[in-house]
């Protein structure tokens, strides 16, 4: 019910506990007069009794109106209206009546009039009233319906009354329970709260201690975190005064990137064109090389030819001699028969026609041996002369070939040294675009890392800085909750002072192990922040070497690869220039000999010449026949050098061909060399992050064991301490009870005391400042007046030194000494005087 809410309010507070005193004071009032009404009704049994007990069931106990409010107030000021309307229309009626009733008799007595609108009024005498009503039915309407209300109100008051009963009644039990609710809390607190104060005293205690702690870890942290701070703001200063000095001398090295690159593009311009030059030389020389082949293919073949026409020669200059022989035996011969057929002659005339006609057709025949002699001398000189003509041209091609190899050499050795002074300058190009592309791309990945890293740094500071401020926060929550438990503490240690003298020694004991630990801790703690130093000094250090290492290695690697292709090339074309200086001292050396075996044949040739010049006729014969047989052969032989020159052809552009597709293998192969080169360097790097990467889980791995391992030691020395400490706790607990109980005892006298020695020290503080007052200015006045004594005498004294070294000096100043003491005798007097007037005044303020 909504009712006891209110009423159950009315004992708690204030106005609107007034009020519903008010209202109970009325309910009482209204509530009284219950029997009157009772009688009322059981005496008045009028023929509305039927109407206004069906009006009354079927009313409410209680009207809607009313029901929706809780304080029955309205209720009754409603009852109070009524009953005034009542009274207003009975007046109305009684104006009325009197009107209408001029004919009523005025000689009914005042008792009929009260009997007639009495309460309590018989059955008997019921017939004027019900003439009344019959001369007035509005009039009783109403008035029925006002008392059906009025009843229906009296009604739902007592029952507001009855519930504001039961409503004290609940009140009042319930004001009971709250009181012994309140004593039991009263004895529990009398028990309990020291205990409780004592705990929260020692767990505040240990709040701190952990907060000091804490604090002093996050203090630790802080310098550490304030260490990194400088450490990363000076990276930050050196990147940035990087930054500056890169931005201010950026146009420097832009402007010189533009030189570097105007220079490399003159430089490949002239690469270009040296590489042409290269080309064409390079083409030139394996036209002088194939020239060079050809001519000394040539030259072997007219080697050949010409040792094979020098053989022949020598062989038809060996039958010629023959036959030179064999004609000069024949001369011999025919002379011997001529000298013969002269004696013969001269013995047989007769035998002399014979052998005249015999002798000219001897002569006939050496007529045509003679001539067939002169023919094969002609032979032999056209011979010797072609012999001579072949072996100048043979010099002259000896030395035309000596003349084109000096020259090819000198060219060649020229064309090398171009061609080497152009690979040392492209190398050393390579190597300076090589240097200049990978200190471009150091530069380029230093300047991406130096941004990278300031993006980290700027992302950590502001992380830092978040976390500073997070600290800041916590760090000043801790202080306000510090300030709030030294508040606390400061209360309840100026309430406590007396326990702690007597706590004290208990604390004593335990302090000395409390510090112990404490420095232990600290000490341990200090050591592996030390060691956690010095392993990531070390650490740092490593990963540094590492790095050092693995960028020398990496430029070693670098420069050996670079290195062994050019010494490779190199070490081909020496061979090759060996194997080939062979070649050639190899056909020198061959040709010098020949020449010696030539020349040697020549001689022998001379000489057998002379000798074999009879047997050439028989030679002839069989050179005739070797002539034919040698045409043929050679026939065959031009028939054989067609074929083999077309092949030769062939073969020069097959050469050819194949020299293209070697330097088309050779290009495949460089560039693969340098793919090779690329893809080692990159896996190179690659495996060097990947080490690095390897060290760097392996640190945090380590770190991660270390942090793991010390924060378990951590916990177990706190579940120690923890122990220990509820193991003191336990100890503690009950002498704080007795100590509580005592203090409780204490507290009281304590308190009084207090206020009586505070009194009594109020006056003694004011009495002794006045005393001490008093006292300093007694001490002042005695200290100003020894002071003024010893001033005034020293002056004296001056006085009297100068007047003695003026009386020394002159005597015209025995005057002015004279008027110096009398004014010194006076101002003596006065002196006097004024310190008279400061003792008597001083004794004056004393008294």
């Amino acid at each position: 019910m909504p009712e006891n809410k209110t009423i159950s309010c009315s004992f708690i507070g204030g106005d609107q506990a007034k009020k519903n005193n008010a209202t109970s004071q009325a309910l009482v009032l209204f509530g009284a007069p219950k029997e009157a009404i009772e009688i009322f009704h059981e005496n008045k049994m009028t023929n509305t009794e039927g109407v206004n007990e069906g009006i009354y069931f079927s009313y409410p106990c209680r009207r809607q109106s009313c029901a929706l409010v809780n304080i029955p107030a309205p209720c009754v000021k409603k009852m109070i209206s009524h009953i005034e309307n009542v009274e207003s229309k009975i007046q109305e009626h009684l104006k009325r009546f009197e009107t209408s009733l001029e004919e009523w008799s005025r000689t009914s007595s005042t008792k009929e009039w009260k009997e007639d609108w009495s309460i309590a009024t018989p059955m008997k005498e019921v017939k004027p009233e019900e003439e009344r009503d019959e001369r007035c039915p509005e009039l009783k309407q109403e008035m029925e319906i006002l008392l059906s209300e009025a009843i229906h109100l009296i009604k739902s008051l007592e029952t507001d009354r009855a519930e504001a009963e039961e409503a004290l009644k609940r009140q009042k039990s319930r004001k009971k329970k709250i009181h012994m609710k309140i004593d039991s809390w009263s004895i529990w607190r009398l028990q309990e709260i020291p205990l409780a104060v004592q705990k929260e005293h020692e767990a505040y205690l240990r709040d701190i201690v952990e907060l000091q702690w804490h604090l002093e870890d996050r203090a630790y942290q802080l310098k550490h975190f304030e260490e990194q701070k400088v450490k990363l703001e000076e990276a930050n200063a050196k990147l940035q005064a990087d930054t500056d000095y890169m931005n201010a001398r950026g146009p420097l090295i832009n402007s010189k990137q533009n030189q570097e690159l105007e220079t490399l593009k003159e430089f490949y311009i002239k690469k270009f064109e040296v590489m042409q030059l290269y080309k064409q030389v390079q083409e030139e020389l394996a036209e002088a090389i194939e020239n060079y082949k050809n001519a000394k293919l040539k030259a072997k073949q007219m080697k050949q030819d010409m040792e094979k026409d020098i053989h022949n020669d020598e062989a038809s200059l060996e039958a010629y001699k023959r036959e030179i022989d064999k004609l000069n035996s024949l001369h011999s011969h025919y002379d011997t028969a001529i000298e013969n057929v002269n004696v013969s002659i001269e013995e047989n005339e007769e035998v002399v026609t014979e052998v005249l006609r015999e002798t000219k057709t001897s002569r006939n025949e050496l007529s045509a041996l003679s001539k067939m002699l002169d023919n094969l001398k002609k032979n032999y000189d056209q011979l010797a002369w072609k012999r001579k003509s072949y072996e100048k041209e043979y010099l002259e091609a000896f030395n035309n070939y000596y003349a084109t190899k000096q020259t090819w050499d000198i060219e060649l050795s020229n064309v090398a040294k171009d061609l080497s002074d152009i690979s040392i300058a492209y190398t050393h190009s390579a190597e300076e675009n090589r240097k200049l592309g990978i200190d471009i791309e150091t530069m380029a990945g230093l300047i991406n890392d130096s941004i990278r890293k300031k993006s980290e740094f700027e992302s950590e500071i502001q992380s830092l800085m978040k976390l500073r401020g997070k600290n800041d926060e916590f760090i000043k929550q801790l202080y306000r909750q510090a300030y709030h438990l030294g508040a606390i503490f400061h209360l309840t240690k100026f309430k406590t002072e007396e326990l702690e003298d007597k706590i004290a020694e208990v604390r004593r004991k335990f302090k000395g192990r409390e510090e112990f630990l404490k420095r232990l801790i600290r000490s341990e703690v200090t050591n592996g922040m030390m060691i956690q130093k010095k392993l990531y000094s070390i650490q740092e250090e490593q990963i540094l070497e590492r790095q050092d290492l693995m960028e020398k290695k990496a430029m070693y690697t670098l420069a050996l690869a670079e290195l062994e292709t050019p010494l490779l090339e190199l070490e081909e074309d020496a061979a090759k220039i060996r194997t080939a200086h062979k070649e050639h001292a190899d056909t020198l050396n061959d040709i010098i000999e020949k020449r010696e075996n030539v020349k040697r044949n020549v001689e022998r040739t001379k000489k057998n010449l002379r000798k074999k010049g009879k047997k050439t006729r028989d030679a002839i014969i069989e050179t005739e026949e070797k002539r034919s047989m040698i045409f043929k052969e050679i026939k065959t032989t031009k028939s054989k050098t067609v074929i083999y020159h077309a092949k030769i052809d062939q073969l020069n552009k097959d050469l050819k061909e194949k020299e293209k597709e070697k330097n088309i293998l050779a290009q495949t192969l460089e560039q693969l060399k340098n793919h090779y080169i690329t893809t080692k360097y990159k896996k190179e790097y690659v495996q060097a992050v990947f080490d690095q990467l390897v060290s760097e889980k392996k640190t945090c791995e380590e770190r991660l064991y270390e942090e793991e391992q010390r924060y378990r030691t951590l916990i177990t020395m706190r579940q120690k301490t923890l122990a220990d400490i509820k193991k003191i706790q336990d100890d503690s607990l009950e002498e704080n009870l007795r100590l509580a109980q005592e203090y409780q005892e204490l507290q009281t006298t304590f308190l009084t005391e207090k206020d009586n020695y505070f009194n009594l020290y109020d006056r003694q503080l004011s009495l002794d400042a006045s005393i001490q007052a008093k006292k300093q200015l007694c001490q002042l006045q005695r200290r100003i007046h020894k002071v003024w004594q010893n001033h005034f005498k020293l002056v004296v004294l001056c006085g009297q030194m100068r007047l003695a070294k003026f009386q020394t000096d002159s005597q015209e100043s025995i005057q002015k000494i004279l008027a110096v003491q009398e004014e010194s005798s006076n101002l003596m007097q006065h002196i006097l005087d004024f310190f008279q007037t400061l003792t008597d005044d001083s004794c004056e303020n004393d008294g």
